[in-house]
């Protein structure tokens, strides 16, 4: 059976790294504590004072005067609701902002609309004018062509 170090230099990647004993490994995070270094009794109740987790026995020797001792639980708990709130919160924020974007670009859109149809009306009332000049044009070129083509007719009539 291999040991770590034989492992370690087998590989390539590793060869150059230096063991030690498991024992004398040491954690660089520290771990949570759930028990008291005084009275070795769970904690279970926090001091808002302190801020700090103690046992029922750290509160008559060293919390007598503070106020506001209260069930870690409920600490935990009330910490979990705040960090809830506040994800809730930043979500909310965030859908009103995308809401607001939608909002603006919404109005954008109708008044961008509402140009555009004012614009096609004046084109309109534009082509339908120039349509009327040319009809205008049109009948009084006709109306002169046919009152010459009737005088020359009632010319040759009458002599």
């Amino acid at each position: 059976m291999l040991t770590c170090s034989s492992r370690h230099k087998i590989s390539q990647s590793s060869r150059d790294h230096s063991t030690i004993h498991i024992k004398s490994y040491k954690p660089s995070i520290k771990a949570i504590k759930t028990e008291c270094n005084k009275h070795g009794q769970q904690l279970n109740l926090y001091c808002l004072s302190h801020r700090m987790p103690c046992c029922d026995d750290c509160i008559p020797s060293s919390h007598s005067k503070c106020t506001g001792i209260k069930h870690l639980a409920s600490i935990v708990e009330e910490t979990k609701m705040e960090k809830s709130k506040q994800h809730l919160e930043k979500d909310i924020n965030s859908i009103l902002d995308i809401l607001n974007k939608m909002l603006i670009n919404k109005s954008g859109n109708i008044k961008r609309g509402e140009q555009q149809c004012d614009s096609m009306k004046d084109r309109i009332a534009e082509f339908r004018n120039k349509i009327n000049e040319h009809l205008d044009k049109l009948e009084k070129k006709l109306c002169k062509e046919a009152e010459t083509v009737l005088n020359k007719k009632n010319q040759k009539h009458q002599i």
